[in-house]
């Protein structure tokens, strides 16, 4: 299997996996990219059985999205430290990530889909439904005026590039210090010239915060433009305090409207 030209769908047969799927075909259709499905066996007794409705899974997959997918079955008494492993084994493109939502201990101690890939330098899409429409017609990225936010504006361009019917709504709140206006219009100046040059549209929604993004100024934004997508850097592994206090990912990859969200993991070197 060629590394980089791979979307890889963690796969259990539960409703949530079959949009993961979903998803995942579309991401691949798109990018020109093979798809994996991967489920990790917790018994080896399990391995044949689980190879049946694998191949099962791949012939379906191919009646409704028109692309063949490949599989994988991985044992491992750890899924998600196995689907991270073997994700930095084969270095995809993309992962697509499941989510059912954050209840009880878990909102304090991190959420698995984000852990799975964080420390990577792995993309990843999370997922909490199916697919509302047939393309991507509307991204939303919101753009900060932290410095180190410049390193993504060149992975922004590279995903937005498969998309190329889609809208960029570039969202950013509203300078009122002179350093931050400075910061700011640099890093919309960079991401505009990149994208006119691969001729993606552009827009912009700013609002009067002159702080930064706060999700809920995201999730506007992308409420108002009826958004498929949200691409959003990623943060190193959670810590207990800011789970506390609400992590920005938490919150933006379990919007209430079920929006997929791209997340570009910090440690990238893309740039």
């Amino acid at each position: 299997m060629e590394s980089n030209n791979l979307v890889i769908v963690p796969f259990d047969f539960t409703p949530m996996a079959y949009n993961a799927l979903a998803h995942g075909a579309y991401f691949a259709k798109v990018m020109d990219m093979k798809l994996l499905i991967l489920n990790v066996a917790l018994k080896d007794r399990d391995i044949p059985t689980i190879e049946e409705k694998m191949q099962f899974v791949v012939e379906e997959c191919y009646e409704d999205y028109q692309i063949k997918p490949e599989y994988m079955i991985r044992k491992g008494i750890r899924p998600y430290a196995t689907i991270k492993a073997i994700a930095t084994e084969l270095n995809p493109e993309l992962v697509i990530l499941k989510h059912s939502g954050v209840r009880g201990i878990k909102r304090y101690t991190g959420i698995r889909t984000i852990k799975i890939l964080s420390g990577t330098t792995i993309p990843f899409v999370v997922i909490q439904d199916a697919p509302q429409r047939a393309t991507v017609e509307n991204i939303i990225f919101p753009i900060n005026f932290i410095k180190k936010h410049n390193t993504k504006l060149k992975q922004v361009v590279y995903y937005s590039q498969f998309f190329q019917d889609a809208v960029m709504t570039i969202v950013t709140p509203s300078g009122k210090d002179t350093e931050k206006e400075k910061t700011i219009k640099f890093n919309i100046k960079m991401l505009v010239k990149a994208m006119e040059e691969e001729n993606i549209k552009v827009r912009f929604i700013t609002h009067d915060n002159n702080k930064k993004n706060r999700v809920e100024d995201i999730l506007h934004a992308a409420n108002e433009v009826n958004a498929d997508l949200i691409i959003t850097p990623a943060e190193d592994v959670p810590t207990i305090n800011k789970f506390l206090f609400g992590l920005r990912e938490e919150k933006l990859i379990t919007n209430k409207e079920k929006i997929p969200v791209l997340c570009i993991n910090s440690t990238s070197s893309m740039w």
